[in-house]
């Protein structure tokens, strides 16, 4: 039976979906009608056209599926979007582990995010068991990650069988995008200002997360979640690494937080007004990159016996990628976005 897949056309879909096609696997990837099917037009994969926000339309597509990956998401820092985050991360969520549960699938994993867990220091990082704590921040995307992680939990004591699997900051190739890449982008053509003086996150490659997903479908226990986590760095860390493997000078500038708030308040008042044109300068996203968000894969490991991938080699790879796709090239002066 086939394997049904949404999400499949973002950087963690087309991963997975390769993946498990490559395997042997028969997948089903759900799709809007302009969805980019490039790198999913290899063996094994079939498309049906549908929208997670749309019940009718999930029940339709996961019929005959008897394993389920729940990829799909709304992924925007900022303080605003509450309406379509609510659709898409937690009904949208429902609709498909209602889906799920009706037709009675072996299993289902949810793709959750670290958002939904919590943050902590590097030596006391976030794991499975702590309270969330991102509760004041009031930001569409953790809010509603995190509700729609409760809403699939909560089918499971209806009888659902589901896993949630919670990544941390993905890098790797198949970034078609751009989405968590785009920081690669941005500091191979030198258009960050520079790093926040503090703050970092746990980083994990997109093959260590497919990994992950198909170890938890495999043997993950039922009602569990699992937290996915490469390396935990600082933004500096990451921001010298990506340097380093493109081969520029690392970012000079420490941005101070008083700064970073400050250009962020006002033009965060501006979006609410509606003018959102450096909308990507808000005080969520400005509270966040200050944020010691770290969190242990330790669960994973040794439950689930997820190996380690080093971010090294995602960074290096996903370099590669952008390059040859046409992202990116190499001028005198390191690197440049083509015209």
């Amino acid at each position: 039976m086939p394997t049904f897949v949404t999400g499949g056309t973002g950087l963690l879909g087309i991963n997975l979906v390769r993946s498990l096609a490559e395997s042997g696997e028969e997948v089903r990837v759900l799709v809007r009608k302009t969805s980019n099917r490039k790198w999913l037009e290899i063996p094994n994969v079939a498309f049906v056209v549908g929208d997670i926000t749309d019940a009718d339309s999930i029940r339709r597509a996961i019929d005959g599926c008897d394993k389920v990956y729940h990829v799909a998401g709304w992924v925007q820092i900022t303080p605003w979007g509450r309406k379509i985050a609510e659709a898409v991360n937690l009904r949208g969520a429902e609709n498909v582990a209602r889906a799920a549960l009706d037709a009675g699938v072996k299993r289902l994993v949810h793709v959750s995010s670290i958002a939904a867990v919590g943050h902590g220091p590097k030596d006391s990082p976030a794991t499975e068991e702590m309270t969330w704590n991102f509760d004041t921040l009031h930001a569409p995307y953790y809010d509603t990650k995190r509700g729609g992680e409760e809403r699939v939990l909560g089918m499971v004591r209806e009888g659902l069988d589901a896993v949630v699997v919670n990544p941390g900051y993905i890098i790797g190739p198949y970034d078609v995008g751009p989405s968590s890449g785009q920081s690669i982008l941005d500091v191979l053509t030198q258009r960050l200002p520079g790093c926040p003086s503090q703050g970092g996150i746990g980083f994990v490659d997109v093959r260590e997360v497919v990994e992950g997903m198909r170890l938890a479908m495999e043997k993950g226990e039922r009602g569990e979640r699992y937290l996915l986590i490469g390396e935990n760095l600082t933004y500096r860390e990451y921001a010298d690494l990506v340097a380093q493997e493109g081969g520029v000078a690392p970012l000079r500038r420490t941005l101070p937080y008083g700064l970073v708030w400050s250009v962020s308040s006002v033009l965060t008042a501006v979006g609410w007004m509606g003018y959102r044109k450096y909308g990507d300068v808000n005080l969520t996203l400005a509270k966040i990159s200050f944020c010691d968000h770290y969190a242990s894969s330790e669960k994973a490991r040794t439950q689930l016996g997820l190996a380690q991938h080093p971010i090294q080699k995602a960074v290096a790879d996903s370099i590669e990628w952008f390059e040859q796709n046409g992202y990116i090239e190499r001028v005198d002066s390191g690197w440049r976005i083509p015209e």
